[in-house]
């Protein structure tokens, strides 16, 4: 699975693999997989720049809307 995410630092998008849920339902695994990033200390963005806080929601933007193949 793939989903849209941007950044607010820096303005650039991407589509970023999320993994593949198995047989977990798509809603559990969306809401895992926005508590890891919510949780994740640090992140390197697309565009390079390292961020030492929490990504989400400070500094991206995941565009779930966009979650699939």
């Amino acid at each position: 699975m793939h989903v849209d995410v941007s950044c607010k630092k820096c303005g650039l998008r991407q589509r970023v693999d999320v993994g593949d849920p198995g047989g977990q339902p798509i809603n559990e695994y969306v809401r895992l997989l926005n508590d890891r990033l919510t949780h994740r200390p640090s992140f390197e963005c697309f565009g390079g720049h390292l961020e030492v806080a929490p990504p989400v929601p400070q500094f991206w933007v995941v565009h779930w809307e966009t979650l699939g193949d």
